[in-house]
């Protein structure tokens, strides 16, 4: 597949629209739209009890989002949004008084809230404090304490586009005997990664940004080790091995891999959705994914540079990933002229972020940066 085979795939390329916005959320290709008609259509036809052919799906795509992060199916689940996933390891552990968790300072509120609900259990959460904008080994070895049970950081940072060294955070995780947990949702499908030998303990991660699903799906990885350590607090019929066996009720047969984690009916349409767009992305190819969305955010940064601005996003291919952010004046008024111009962007805390994916253009990217300093 081309760019100009992908590019197709997205009507709004049609136009005059410029879209630099996939980590807020993606447009959708027709591969989407046209599997989720699929499955509507089958669902209002003969396909009625959707729940043989639609499970069968869902375990496709289990094996494809697994394929992503070099695992295997059975540590996946799907869930409705990170948010929820990050939730099902934060309420699941047995924290005792005095546990700490530890959290970057500038983390998505999503990475965050769900943890800090078990302070009222006593637990108490620190923050790293970055450096340069930086979450590193060294930081992270600067910020934990003896009583630090578990570290949860993003892949990459949604506000800066840093992406943090987790291979080597994790084999520090794993040493200390803490809980590495992992917000892939800016880092996925477009930055390599391998849960296993990172030493990554769970993974959460929603479909509608950069891996170009609906919203309301998310998955999450979760180890074995993990899985062992979380008891969980909500179940349902689908959590527990042979479900319509009526009448017989046993919590002891909670099933052996993630799939507990889901309780009952999935998102069937959103699975498809999912399913097609991973095909999608696989017929690409994900590390030529990676390789253009790499060369989009290392031309907006000599861009920048050039324009003497202050750019958040570091410079070093290995720490970045489809996010680049800066600080420019007036942002608010910024953004609103692109907008005019049919340009989309974002400001995030006050720093105007462009992120662009692998679809767009060089072209693309040389006009929103002409019109940011004309």
């Amino acid at each position: 597949m081309t760019i100009e085979d992908a590019r197709r795939q997205f009507p709004h390329t049609w136009t005059d629209m410029i879209y630099l916005n996939h980590a807020a959320i993606s447009p959708l290709p027709f591969v989407v739209r046209d599997a989720v008609d699929r499955y509507l259509e089958r669902r209002a036809l003969k396909g009625i009890e959707s729940y043989p052919w639609a499970n069968k799906m869902a375990l496709e795509t289990k094996g494809l989002i697994a394929d992503l992060l070099h695992t295997k199916p059975e540590r996946i689940a799907f869930t409705l949004n990170t948010a929820e996933g990050v939730s099902i390891l934060a309420s699941g552990i047995d924290w005792q008084p005095g546990d700490r968790i530890l959290l970057y300072r500038y983390e998505y509120p999503a990475n965050v809230y769900p943890y800090l609900n078990q302070k009222r259990y006593g637990v108490e959460i620190d923050y790293m404090e970055p450096h340069d904008w930086r979450i590193t080994l060294d930081v992270v070895k600067k910020h934990v304490t003896p009583r630090t049970r578990l570290l949860s950081l993003s892949f990459v940072q949604f506000l800066t586009g840093f992406r943090a060294e987790v291979e080597a955070i994790g084999k520090f995780c794993k040493e200390q005997n803490i809980i590495f947990a992992v917000d892939a949702i800016q880092g996925l499908p477009h930055s390599y990664i391998d849960v296993e030998k990172s030493n990554i303990d769970f993974l959460a991660t929603g479909s509608h940004k950069w891996i170009m699903g609906t919203e309301g799906l998310g998955f999450v990885y979760i180890s074995e080790r993990a899985q062992s350590l979380i008891h969980q607090k909500s179940m349902g019929a689908a959590s527990v091995s042979h479900p319509f066996n009526f009448f017989d009720f046993d919590v002891d047969r909670l099933r052996d891999d993630a799939s507990r984690y889901e309780n009952g009916t999935l998102n069937f349409p959103g699975i498809a959705a999912l399913n097609a767009v991973m095909k999608f992305h696989a017929d690409f190819g994900f590390a030529e994914i990676e390789k253009q969305v790499l060369a989009h955010s290392a031309y907006l940064i000599s861009r920048f540079k050039t324009r003497g601005v202050k750019i958040l996003t570091p410079d070093n291919e290995s720490e970045r990933a489809g996010i680049v952010s800066i600080e420019i004046e007036e942002p608010e008024e910024l953004l609103e002229r692109l907008q005019k111009k049919n340009i989309v962007v974002a400001v995030r805390a006050g720093k105007l972020r462009l992120s662009p994916h692998f679809y767009n253009t060089e072209e693309e990217l040389r006009t929103a940066v002409n019109v940011i300093f004309e």
